[in-house]
């Protein structure tokens, strides 16, 4: 009985075997580690739905656009430079400047003979400051007389009414008579008078309503040179010329 009791328990644990080696293992389940309301769960991918996996596909990352850089500043343009009026001259008569005027303007250049105040050499004029009328000019102008003072009376300009000592070439000339006047009682000063003389010039424009004198041939300034010989080519402001009829 005891072997029957042997063979029997060795046949089962034999068959039990037998059944565990051919049974298929139950598949393995991971449970998902809680991390917090805002973690995502981890899961193995051999649990995951293939239709789940490719819409949980990161999106392809928008292409960054470029930072436009910022332009450089426009720098502002200079603002557009006073015109420039060209002058052919001086002309001792008025034929010879009438003459360089036609030729010019055959040319479409516009030119005009014109008397052109010019800047001389400066002066300095000693004077007593106008009084308040011309009885009382020439008063004062006795009185200066009786005194042995050389002088008159302004009759017109800035200093009407005003008694003139003289208006001389040298600064210290006119120092020094001021200085006298002054040490004999009377308030005499000097201020700077700048001497100015006429000429005739042929005075070109810009080139705005005609032809710019900047494109007239060399060929034609070195004719008119050698015709007039003692004539000159110069610029100066438009605004700055002043013709001989201005105040």
């Amino acid at each position: 009985m005891r072997w029957i009791f042997i063979l029997l328990a060795v046949a089962n644990i034999s068959l039990f075997a037998w059944f565990m080696s051919n049974d298929t293992p139950s598949a393995v389940r991971v449970a998902p580690v809680v991390q917090g309301d805002n973690t995502a769960s981890i899961s193995l991918v051999s649990e995951v739905d293939p239709a789940q996996l490719a819409s949980t596909e990161p999106a392809p990352r928008a292409t960054e656009q470029p930072r436009p850089e910022a332009s450089a500043p426009v720098q502002k343009s200079a603002g557009a430079s006073e015109a420039l009026c060209t002058l052919v001259g001086p002309f001792d008569e008025v034929y010879q400047g009438e003459d360089v005027a036609r030729r010019l303007q055959a040319l479409q250049v516009d030119a005009s003979l014109q008397e052109i105040q010019m800047q001389g050499q400066m002066r300095y004029w000693v004077f007593l400051a106008p009084l308040n009328s011309s009885q009382e000019a020439f008063r004062k102008l006795r009185e200066l007389q009786a005194a042995g003072v050389d002088s008159y009376v302004i009759p017109k300009g800035s200093l009407e009414n005003g008694i003139s000592f003289g208006i001389f070439s040298e600064m210290e000339r006119a120092e020094t008579l001021t200085k006298d006047l002054q040490s004999r009682g009377f308030a005499a000063e000097f201020r700077e008078e700048p001497q100015t003389y006429l000429e005739r010039w042929v005075v070109l424009g810009s080139g705005a309503g005609g032809v710019s004198p900047e494109t007239v041939a060399d060929d034609f300034w070195d004719q008119l040179q050698l015709d007039y010989p003692d004539i000159e080519r110069r610029q100066n402001l438009c605004s700055e010329i002043r013709s001989g009829d201005e105040e």
